[in-house]
């Protein structure tokens, strides 16, 4: 279409003026100063279900809290960018589909791939779950509109009614077997996955332009398209006929959607501009404008959230006010709160501040129990700098991970001289046990060896006093002298084995 043409053929349509009543029940007048986001790329779909909403951009999928506007998911298994992705009615099921030409279906509570369905030759860019949610659709660059089974991951029919890319798709929410895809061929064809013919639609409609968006409505029995800066309403029963077509906007309509009861409709533009219309007649009744080109639409299903994802990554949030803060926003008379005592930083009441503060409704209450700790016997003695006690305590517990973490915290301590200390043989003795069965022990040879040393520098003078004591230092001698053997051995088989591969190097 040439610009005199689309000059020609767009229609200033004032806004519907709303009366006093309906202007204040008008859900698009009351949302609160918007949340805007950068995300990694273009937003090109955005998808509400329950508490959560999806947001696809680049490589990723991310699901963000109502609650809170934060992201609570990540999705990120992608090699290349993802156009869509969509919830199944349940929220336990979101199916993905992009460049990668692979419709992907993840589990939303561990994030793993469930389902991964391959047919496409060319980039998805449209997925969508069937009302009951055991099929899956999907539509795509290689002019195909395909129909999968979740439980198996297979094809179940391939559409090939259409002549250049597949851009759009709309599933009908009052029957599993009903859909309706738009295309770069210029038509809007109705499909049903009960026909014999896989090529041929039950209704076929011309657009007059590329069509980057369809919805249909609950009953099916309305169909809207847009494509170009036309949006063109059609009558499925009829055949196709057209019932209304309106240029509201000066560039390229990318994304429609309903609201709950399908009342009012929403479209987004190239024009940075949001249009809500009465389903009625059409008729404009509210703008929005936004800093970039409208790609994706999103409306939660009690219309509290209103996110509308651009084609510079940006993500505007807006959210509507409670209930109950609007009927104290349109002046009810209520006693004004007591005013509470100034806190002061540094002050009890300053750290101790929100400990009482009681949970709103939606609010996500976390229980974290403080957790109690119960200290062993020796732990409470090196706590209380009883060094001796606390290692013969930890001794007794026969524990060689016990025993050498006491000889850590004591050496960090500066303790293990005083806990050593004042032995006799029956005191001593423990302790060149362990040290003769850990001399040699990769995990605790380092410990040892520290402990050995301030051992052997304290009562090495005092050899012959006890038999047992002298039997223990003997074998502690004989231990190392094994282990010092062992390593001369290995360092020579360590010699051979580097001149041979020298020799295998030279050969080849």
């Amino acid at each position: 279409m040439t610009t005199s043409a689309r000059t020609s053929s767009f229609k200033s349509t004032a806004p519907k003026r709303l009366s006093s009543e309906q202007a204040a029940d008008a859900p698009w007048k009351n949302f609160q100063f918007p949340i805007t986001v950068k995300e990694y790329g273009a937003v090109t779909c955005v998808d509400f279900c329950r508490e959560d909403f999806a947001v696809t951009s680049a490589t990723r999928v991310q699901i963000y809290s109502c609650a809170t506007n934060q992201v609570k998911k990540t999705i990120s298994r992608f090699k290349e960018t993802v156009y869509s992705s969509r919830f199944r009615h349940d929220g336990q099921l979101l199916v993905a589909g992009g460049e990668e030409g692979l419709v992907k279906v993840f589990d939303m509570n561990s994030r793993s791939v469930l389902r991964q369905c391959e047919g496409h030759t060319k980039a998805i860019r449209q997925t969508s779950f069937s009302t009951d949610g055991l099929q899956l659709l999907s539509t795509g660059d290689d002019k195909t509109l395909r129909n999968w089974d979740l439980s198996t991951g297979e094809a179940v029919r391939e559409f090939t009614g259409h002549e250049d890319y597949v851009r759009a798709l709309g599933v009908s929410s009052g029957s599993t077997d009903i859909c309706v895809t738009g295309s770069y061929d210029h038509t809007v064809k109705l499909w049903d996955m009960r026909s014999p013919s896989a090529t041929t639609p039950v209704v076929s409609m011309n657009h007059g332009a590329p069509v980057e968006a369809v919805v249909l409505f609950p009953s099916a029995s309305v169909c809207v398209s847009a494509g170009d800066n036309r949006i063109c309403v059609w009558d499925t029963l009829s055949g196709g006929r057209q019932l209304f077509s309106f240029c509201n906007h000066q560039k390229t309509v990318t994304c429609l959607r309903l609201d709950r009861d399908a009342k009012q409709l929403l479209s987004g533009g190239v024009d940075r501009q949001l249009k809500v219309y009465d389903v009625t007649d059409y008729s404009v009744i509210q703008g929005l404008s936004y800093p970039a080109p409208i790609l994706s639409i999103g409306i939660s299903h009690n219309e509290s959230h209103l996110v509308v994802g651009m084609s510079d990554g940006t993500l505007s949030i807006k959210r509507r006010p409670t209930k109950s803060s609007r009927s104290r926003a349109v002046g009810e008379e209520e006693a004004l709160p007591t005013l509470a005592p100034a806190v002061y930083p540094g002050t009890k009441r300053f750290f101790r501040r929100g400990t009482t503060a009681k949970a709103e409704k939606g609010d996500m209450v976390v229980h974290q129990p403080r957790p109690v700790y119960h200290l062993k016997p020796y732990e409470t003695l090196l706590k209380k700098f009883r060094y001796t006690d606390a290692l013969n305590a930890a001794l007794k517990t026969n524990n060689c991970d016990v025993i050498s973490g006491m000889f850590q915290d004591l050496i960090h301590r500066d303790g293990l001289s005083s806990a050593l200390a004042g032995r006799n043989h029956k005191g001593l003795l423990p302790i060149m046990k362990f040290l003769v069965h850990y001399i040699s022990h990769p995990v605790y040879q380092a410990t040892v060896l520290d402990v050995a040393n301030v051992v052997l520098d304290m009562y090495g003078s005092i050899r012959g006093e006890s038999r047992r004591v002298d039997q223990l230092f003997t074998a502690l001698r004989t231990r190392v002298e094994a282990e010092l053997t062992m390593q001369r051995r290995m360092l020579s088989v360590l010699g051979m084995l580097d001149m041979l591969y020298s020799m295998a190097a030279v050969k080849k």
